[in-house]
């Protein structure tokens, strides 16, 4: 992991020799670059796009998305004369931020023209004080559309959460689950989860042929995920060194999740039982996967509604009802009633309309 410090204090120029007035967009990792990337890709087809990030482990990932950038560049330290100094480099039209990266003097100091998109209200002093400098904020609902205005934000706009928009851009894995078993994907699992999951595996896989997939939510904490299953005594495989027959999986690889998904039968999402507030509670759901999650949803309110309206979700609040509601799920399956891919339309061309009224 590099922190690329030449870069972050400008001692490392951009090269912004063929740049000429593009969107400034930034992320803070890969999460957030994935929730915009259906987006990006529309905007890249008729602009040119500096993606900028924050967290030091993204810059792997994002440099293989180059399709989607014309600069990549990590974001300088957050000093005005710094960030003045990016904006004079490369001249943007319009800095499109990524949910909550409210760096005060990159909002403030900044002069560009700017956009928050898939923005949710915490009522914060630090959101109060920023909110005034966007142009336009897209909201995620209609709760956080009321509560920005009445913080004095100007334009805002409640188009969905942007993790309802889902792209089919997977590349093919192949797992190695012989015939005959089931698969169990536990996504974006947080600390303290992969002992329930384990726990709940082991209940499950007495009465039906069971493999698991953990995928920890940060790659760095593989290391402590390994310790947890030899402490149990269990035999596991890492992705990177995946052999030929596993009973457990251990995701030590970054951007195939979703690829994992499509192929579960069942899956858990993270952030739930940790005291997180949830992660992407839908990525399952689109592949027709049902999605269990835990007690802990309060960043994902508006996922977990519709996923338990339209038949997708299934939410627990132990170990005993995790048992009981994968076992159900892998033996009996489970009948949805939604349409998330037309809902995933009606966002995404929202985005798009309204952000390319202010371009």
């Amino acid at each position: 992991m590099h922190f690329c410090l030449k870069k972050r204090f400008l001692l490392e120029k951009p090269n912004v020799d063929n740049l000429s007035k593009p969107i400034w967009v930034h992320c803070a990792s890969v999460g957030e670059f994935n929730t915009f990337k259906p987006i990006l890709r529309e905007l890249k087809s008729r602009e040119q796009v500096v993606l900028t990030y924050f967290s030091p482990r993204a810059k792997g990932y994002l440099e293989k998305q180059s399709g989607l950038y014309d600069l990549l560049f990590p974001l300088p330290l957050d000093l005005p004369f710094l960030l003045r100094r990016f904006e004079s480099l490369i001249q943007p039209k319009v800095l499109i931020i990524v949910e909550r990266e409210f760096w005060p003097a990159l909002i403030k100091a900044t002069r560009v023209k700017k956009i928050l998109v898939n923005a949710y209200a915490r009522g914060n002093f630090l959101e109060k004080l920023l909110l005034p400098n966007f142009k336009l904020i897209i909201a995620r609902t209609e709760r956080d559309r009321e509560l920005f205005e009445r913080e004095g934000a100007g334009k805002v706009v409640s188009c969905g959460n942007l993790k309802f928009v889902q792209e089919n851009d997977l590349q093919p894995i192949n797992l190695k689950i012989p015939e005959g078993y089931k698969l169990w994907v536990a996504g974006s699992t947080r600390e303290g989860e992969e002992e329930i999951i384990l726990e709940a595996f082991l209940e499950v896989r007495k009465s039906l042929p069971l493999k698991l997939v953990i995928a920890p939510r940060h790659v760095s904490r593989v290391k402590e995920v390994e310790k947890v299953l030899r402490g149990k005594g269990l035999s596991y495989a890492r992705r990177s060194s995946m052999g030929e027959e596993w009973d457990i999986l251990l995701v030590d690889t970054l951007g195939e999740l979703k690829a994992m998904y499509s192929l579960a039968d069942v899956a858990f999402v993270g952030g739930t039982f940790y005291p997180a507030g949830g992660h992407n509670l839908l990525e399952p759901a689109f592949f027709g996967k049902p999605v269990v999650f835990g007690p802990s949803t309060y960043k994902v309110r508006d996922l977990e509604e519709f996923l338990l309206s339209s038949g997708y979700g299934f939410k627990v609040s132990s170990l005993k009802e995790l048992v009981a509601t994968v076992e159900k799920l892998l033996k009996e399956g489970f009948t949805p009633a939604g349409d998330l891919k037309s809902y995933s339309q009606q966002v995404k061309e929202c985005y798009i309309r309204t952000i390319s009224g202010e371009l």
